[in-house]
């Protein structure tokens, strides 16, 4: 599904512009897995620290993650949610 702004201009360009004037490197505005609206705000707060917050429909769908570039490809992620859940990762990522 695509939304429209008046114009005809897509709301995913609109989103993209207004991010570097808010101050932050990543705004997504879309969809979670059940089809609710979700909104998720991203800032590279140094060259290997990436933080993103993520806000669907309720309350309980907030989620902050951090993203840490530890080198040669090694990256760790951790999140934490509103309703309580953590999640820790350790990953692997070559680019070609």
């Amino acid at each position: 599904m695509r939304w429209w702004l008046a114009g005809r201009r897509p709301v995913v360009v609109a989103v993209r512009q207004i991010a570097p004037g808010a101050g932050v490197d990543d705004l997504d505005l879309g969809t979670d897995e059940n089809g609710n609206t979700a909104l998720s705000v991203g800032k590279y707060i140094n060259k290997r620290t990436y933080l993103q917050f993520q806000q669907g429909s309720d309350s309980s769908s907030t989620r902050a993650i951090i993203n840490l570039d530890v080198g040669k490809g090694v990256k760790l992620k951790g999140s934490a949610g509103a309703d309580g859940s953590t999640g820790a990762g350790v990953f692997y990522e070559k680019e070609y």
